[in-house]
């Protein structure tokens, strides 16, 4: 059975001119072909790629593609699924746009 959680997350600041985002992860989860452990990341879109970099600083690249929707979000949210037994973020929608980030 497909168990979806949402979990809130914070609207990052923008430090230049493109935008970036926060979220907050309270397990382990997989995203594309990265493995994300549980805290903060800081999102960054890269063309078809995202860049996530953690509370220490390292950044993590993942492939993705990006959907827009009809209307925007209100909030940064997390998709997850845990199907299969290991979590899987399957989307971030982005606050403020109508930009979700899908992985494969």
């Amino acid at each position: 059975m497909l168990k979806r959680l949402v979990i809130i997350a914070l609207l990052g600041v923008s430090l230049a001119s493109a935008k970036s985002y926060t979220i907050t992860l309270s397990e382990t989860c997989q995203a594309g072909d990265a493995q994300l452990k549980p805290g903060q990341y800081t999102l960054k879109l890269n063309g078809p790629t995202v860049v996530l970099i953690d509370s220490k600083g390292k950044s993590i690249e993942t492939a993705a593609r990006i959907e827009t929707a009809e209307r925007k979000f209100d909030l940064t949210a997390v998709d997850i699924s845990k199907a299969g037994g290991t979590p899987r973020i399957h989307s971030i929608r982005l606050a403020g746009t109508k930009s979700r980030i899908v992985f494969e």
